[in-house]
């Protein structure tokens, strides 16, 4: 009977949760900078480039075969993409139930369900829910196993680091809890042969094109391996440092740090009631945010395994908090379960966002108001200089499988406008309208961030571009920096008719 009521509540979670996360995906798959290189890789436009495992790429060309067009590609890998999170968010539910019970178990998917930045990654064909996904079956794997000592148990174990690995690089930490686990001294038999030969399998059925063609590997590992020791692009900066503070900050809750302090404090005076995978799991996300500090290379996304399990672990805080409440135990996890729940629905701060937030966010297109702006307030003959990151239609670059008509202007593109040359040059050459992007000027305003040493020129000239312009030049219309960037990149639009 328990195990029906298991499967029901793990049924329900991944469905709604893969309703919820599929919505509004629609936006242009060249939005995103590294979509487009996906889904050409899944039309077979171009060749592998192993830049990430598989696991992505593999499972959307499989569900995409009769695919045509690239919009059409990019839905179905933001589809798959919410299947990993729903498939993560069951697993951390099921853990949370071997763990602590049932409460505790809904309490922590339906947190998992709502949060805003499990929601927004959803939303983007990119390997970070598969990473999640791999990650969350590893620790489900070694809960059970931890009860129950068996090659089933082990197998699962050993499938979530396969999965993990397979998901993106990164996920080989998923071995540090592996190997403890599987190798204590306590456990009879030899269960790291069948994790191993699972994990094996997995790795092996996911990533067979990386054997075919392992030198195109080797260099794109080597590549990826460069980027997180220098940092990507031009742009560097200081290690270790706290930019993933302010990402813990941007994707918890007050409700939320409340509950990691009554687990911290508790567990700290029940500490012999804790056993060694406990201790390894409270510790995961603090470690695992502390090593991607030493990393130049940073984006919000990475931090998602580790936001993923600070929910949990506070979805588990609420037992600490409920066993100084006598008999009323099961009615406090409740009412503190459903504020946990439900502090998940709104933006606590500007900075920080909530679900309502991002759905909102996903429901404006400020590329489309622009596109339609200037096809209304400018001339075919008006020549438009623009930073990369304004991700206007172009059939040249895009193709036609997209949501909106090219503009009848001639446009001029690079990363920064900046490199297509000073004002005074584009002004010359007939430019009438720059468009740039808060997101790419900011980068020369960020503390911590500096060029590397053979782009000391570049971004002297580039940052003193942007400066003389927005200087110099009053913008005619502006979209602020929302909170999709990738819909809400802070738009600029600046006359430099002289």
């Amino acid at each position: 009977m328990n195990a029906a009521r298991l499967w029901l509540w793990s049924l329900a979670l991944f469905v709604t949760t893969l309703f919820l996360h599929t919505r509004l995906n629609t936006f242009p798959f060249y939005y995103h900078p590294d979509e487009p290189g996906k889904v050409e890789q899944v039309l077979e436009m171009r060749a592998w480039n192993f830049h990430h495992p598989m696991l992505l790429l593999s499972a959307t060309k499989l569900v995409s075969s009769s695919a045509r067009t690239e919009q059409t590609v990019v839905e179905i890998g933001r589809w798959v993409s919410a299947v990993f999170t729903a498939g993560a968010i069951v697993a951390l539910s099921l853990l949370a139930y071997v763990w602590r019970g049932w409460v505790v178990a809904m309490i922590a998917g339906l947190t998992l369900m709502l949060h805003h930045q499990l929601f927004e990654l959803s939303h983007y064909m990119k390997e970070d829910t598969a990473l999640l996904f791999g990650v969350s079956v590893a620790f489900l794997g070694a809960y059970v196993f931890s009860k129950k000592h068996g090659t089933a148990a082990a197998m699962l174990l050993g499938t979530g680091c396969g999965l993990a690995i397979s998901g993106k690089y990164l996920g080989i930490v998923t071995l540090v809890l592996a190997v403890p686990v599987l190798c204590n001294r306590d456990v009879k038999g030899r269960p790291w042969l069948a994790a191993l030969s699972a994990m094996l399998l997995v790795l092996i059925a996911v990533n067979f094109p990386v054997l075919r063609d392992w030198h195109t590997f080797t260099s794109s590992f080597t590549r990826e391996t460069r980027l997180v020791v220098e940092g990507q692009g031009q742009m560097t900066q200081n290690v270790p440092h706290t930019r993933y503070w302010n990402v813990f900050l941007a994707n918890t809750t007050p409700v939320m740090w409340l509950l990691l302090l009554a687990l911290l404090w508790s567990c700290a005076r029940h500490r012999r009631e804790w056993r060694a995978l406990d201790w390894m799991t409270l510790a995961f996300p603090f470690v695992f945010a502390i090593a991607l500090s030493f990393s130049p290379k940073d984006n919000d996304r990475y931090f998602l395994p580790a936001t993923a399990i600070f929910t949990l672990l506070a979805a588990v805080g609420i037992c600490e908090v409920a066993r100084h409440f006598g008999g009323r135990e099961r009615m406090v996890e409740i009412i503190v379960g459903s504020i946990l729940i439900l502090a998940q629905l709104p933006s606590w701060t500007a900075d920080r966002g909530g679900l309502i937030k991002y759905w909102q966010a996903f429901q404006r297109d400020d590329t489309a108001e622009l596109a339609a702006w200037l096809r209304a307030n400018t001339k075919p003959a008006d020549i438009i200089a623009k930073d990369d990151k304004v991700r206007l239609p172009d059939t040249k670059r895009h193709g036609t499988g997209i949501n909106a008509q090219p503009l009848p202007n001639q446009i001029l593109s690079d990363d920064y406008v900046a490199d297509i040359g000073t004002i005074t040059e584009l002004q010359n050459i007939g430019v009438t309208h720059i468009i740039i992007t808060e997101s790419t000027y900011k980068k020369f305003e960020r503390a911590g961030l500096k060029p590397k040493k053979d782009e000391a020129d570049n971004y002297d000239r580039r940052k003193r571009f942007y400066s003389d312009l927005r200087r110099d030049f009053e913008p005619i219309r502006l979209w602020p920096r929302g909170t999709v960037l990738y819909l809400h990149p802070g738009l600029e639009i600046y006359r430099i008719v002289p």
